[in-house]
């Protein structure tokens, strides 16, 4: 059997994103290759998530293999252009893949030990419920995962919540920041784990249209979503749990408002992303109007400041943020809205997607400026 190298090279960096070889079952590190009339395919799974990919619609010769990681390593170090041989030699005990590539132009034959392909648990059934997605829900997707929790404490906020309230929307929370994206959405409500987010996250998924299916059970730890776009299909479980009231820590008045110019944005962030570490926090003051002043001071007394035009509404107030934290709202929007310092902050997109975020303590001592260096703010509130 010929496969194309850049092909395998594409289909590892999406199975890269599975994270399937950290799996302790040697049988999970492997990768599925069935060739058929509907061409060829390769799958792997994790238990949690089953991702399939085509890497070829042409019909082959039937074909059912496991393709271990050091063949899959050797595959991808053929040249690029060329095409990699596989045959598959031996019974289901001493079974084993032979590899022909062309590397710097010289054939090169080796041979990798595999298991039988009946040992890999088979792929999900797919039948449910189907919703098409338009791409742009791929991409807000993609937006909101980053405030997603990675707490394991917290399994339920280990993901995406899928939710058809208000129109449809993608919802992600780690308690000090919340992201909420207007999508359009399954008529069921499910939470899609992390993991799977991540993978969605690949170039191909947000590419164009997906069709969601919703595989429902009685039991909840069995029920499925199984997402196919173009040329890739992905099977995950869902989070089983109640999602918390996310719409509590939302701020029904936030009328004082600042926009940063979009050319000035990408340079705000990077500075954002620069003052520090994970803990770092920056200061917000309005001292000139039309002016923001970003002031960032560590426990050591090191300091750095940042000034950007704005476009000011109201009065915003002197408030301050996890500089990482806000880096990422702004990324997701750029005007920001408040009501007081002691209130969380939002930064929204003119598409409707937005990110809460909440403030730090801030203290400016009696008869100091506001672009005086004061004390650096302390302890994040928690948003859920």
């Amino acid at each position: 059997m010929n496969i194309p190298s850049n092909t395998l090279r594409d289909a590892k960096r999406l199975f890269g994103r599975l994270k399937h070889l950290r799996c302790k079952l040697p049988v999970l590190n492997h990768l599925l290759l069935t060739a058929g009339q509907n061409g060829i395919q390769l799958a792997a799974t994790d238990l949690d998530h089953w991702l399939e990919t085509q890497i070829s619609d042409q019909p082959t010769e039937s074909a059912c293999f496991l393709i271990p990681p050091a063949a899959m390593d050797a595959a991808c170090r053929a040249d690029k252009g060329s095409n990699v041989t596989m045959d598959v030699r031996g019974g289901k005990r001493s079974r084993e893949i032979r590899l022909t590539i062309q590397c710097g132009g010289i054939t090169a034959t080796s041979a990798y030990p595999t298991l039988d392909p009946s040992e890999l648990p088979s792929r999900p059934l797919t039948i449910g419920t189907v919703t098409e997605l338009p791409p742009a829900t791929m991409e807000g997707l993609e937006s909101v995962a980053g405030c997603a929790s990675t707490d394991a404490s917290r399994q339920i906020l280990n993901g995406v919540l899928f939710t058809p309230e208000d129109g449809g929307r993608l919802v992600a929370t780690d308690g000090k920041r919340l992201a909420c994206c207007p999508a359009t959405v399954p008529a069921q409500s499910f939470v899609l784990p992390l993991a799977a987010c991540r993978i969605l996250g690949h170039p191909d998924f947000t590419a164009g249209p997906a069709a969601v299916t919703w595989i429902d059970h009685k039991d909840p730890e069995k029920r499925q979503v199984a997402i196919r776009c173009g040329r890739h299909h992905l099977v995950s479980n869902p989070l089983v749990g109640n999602y918390p009231n996310y719409k509590q820590v939302i701020p029904a008045y936030a009328d004082q408002m600042a926009v940063i110019p979009h050319d000035r944005k990408p340079g705000v962030i990077a500075w954002l992303r620069s003052v520090g570490k994970d803990q770092a926090s920056v200061r917000l003051d309005w001292h000139k109007r039309g002016q923001l002043a970003l002031t960032h001071r560590d426990v050591n007394g090191h300091s750095s400041m940042m000034q950007v035009p704005v476009e000011i509404h109201g009065s915003p107030p002197v408030i301050a943020f996890n500089a990482r934290y806000l880096a990422e709202a702004l990324e997701i929007g750029s005007t920001l809205c408040f009501s007081d310092e002691l209130s969380p902050g939002i930064c929204r997109h003119p598409t409707g997607r937005f990110c809460v975020i909440m403030p730090m303590r801030v203290t400016i001592p009696a008869g100091t400026n506001a672009t005086d260096s004061a004390p650096p703010p302390q302890h994040a509130q928690a948003a859920a």
